[in-house]
């Protein structure tokens, strides 16, 4: 399934499958500009940085953004992807389905609930720094499609304790999805 985002641009950046030349140079400038930073050090290691993001191989259908706000605070990088459940729909069902796709994620991670409003429910969960993925958001979104969905967060490129804080900012990224 396909996957729409419009993020807060404030804070997310959108690393295009197939960006035009040069997109990395600019998208560097003008982040470095609106977060105030002058030196050429840091924009040059963040157009690097996006370089290196979009010439990643990509394994499956999903969106890739990297979140940014401030320069004290490292990026990182989250995947999105809907996932079609296999559940009944149940209170029970959505659990289990959710927690078996935080556990391919991040198998040694104790998921904790997440019910950020009436709208959505589902679990996060951050493991260890040494792992591939550093964090996961698992959300069952209602309005979206009649078949049950799960918008699925792989969260990565910065430690578990710098992303954690930023729960919010990826509650708020979840209300801007729509499947395509």
């Amino acid at each position: 399934m396909q996957i729409a985002v419009t993020p807060d641009p404030q804070r997310w950046v959108i690393i295009p499958p197939f960006p035009p030349p040069g997109w990395a140079r600019e998208e560097a400038r003008h982040r470095s500009a609106h977060l105030g930073v002058t030196g050429p050090q840091w924009r040059s290691e963040l157009e690097s940085l996006l370089d290196e993001l979009q010439a990643m191989e990509r394994q499956g259908r999903f969106a890739r953004l990297m979140h940014i706000d401030d320069v004290a605070n490292p990026p990182f990088v989250v995947d999105l992807s809907l996932e079609i459940a296999g559940d009944d729909g149940s209170k029970e069902g959505r659990r289990a389905t959710q927690r078996a796709l935080i556990a391919t994620m991040i198998p040694e991670a104790e998921p904790t609930r997440l019910r950020p409003g009436h709208d959505m429910a589902g679990f996060s969960a951050f493991g260890e720094d040494s792992g591939a993925t550093q964090g996961a958001v698992v959300l069952r979104l209602a309005g979206l499609p009649t078949v049950p969905v799960d918008l699925v967060m792989r969260l990565w490129g910065a430690s578990a304790t710098s992303i954690a804080p930023h729960l919010e900012d990826l509650v708020e990224l979840a209300r801007q999805v729509a499947p395509v």
